[in-house]
């Protein structure tokens, strides 16, 4: 197998908590914080067209050196534990709380998520969501 990096964020999307209600209950700083029926904005700040029609808050998450995907999402994950009414209120009224991954890698690649993890995530009610960045040939192309 060949070595990846990764990014790791925690995403909340809601209509009914606010999201600095969210930052508090968390106790994190969120690197990005959007408010339902506030103007819509892209990440650099520029205006677009519309308002939000949710609440969003993006939490970039601090990897330990050499640390492993799963054992990063075990680590966040058992910080969470406290706060699993809240992400069960959220996704109760429509809301989603989600790992982002970002996933960089060239060639194949390969992470294990042990059972008891997945459902320590289902428990909390966490969706894991990839966003792969691999290379550029085909598959099946030498």
């Amino acid at each position: 197998m060949n070595p990846f990096k990764y990014n790791l964020s925690l995403r909340v999307f809601t209509k009914t908590v606010e999201p600095a209600d969210i930052c508090a209950q968390l106790g994190l700083e969120p690197s990005i914080m959007r408010k339902t029926g506030e103007r819509r904005t892209a990440p650099n700040g520029v205006p677009l067209e519309g308002v939000n029609d949710c609440s969003f808050c993006l939490f970039r998450l601090s990897q330990l050196e050499d640390e492993l995907l799963a054992d990063m999402i075990e680590r966040i994950s058992s910080t969470l534990l406290p706060h699993q009414e809240l992400f069960h209120r959220i996704g109760n009224t429509g809301g989603k709380v989600s790992f982002y991954i970002g996933w960089f890698s060239k060639g194949n690649t390969a992470e294990d998520f042990p059972s008891s993890l997945l459902k320590r995530l289902g428990a909390l009610g966490i969706d894991l969501e990839f966003d792969i960045y691999g290379s550029d040939r085909p598959m099946g192309s030498a």
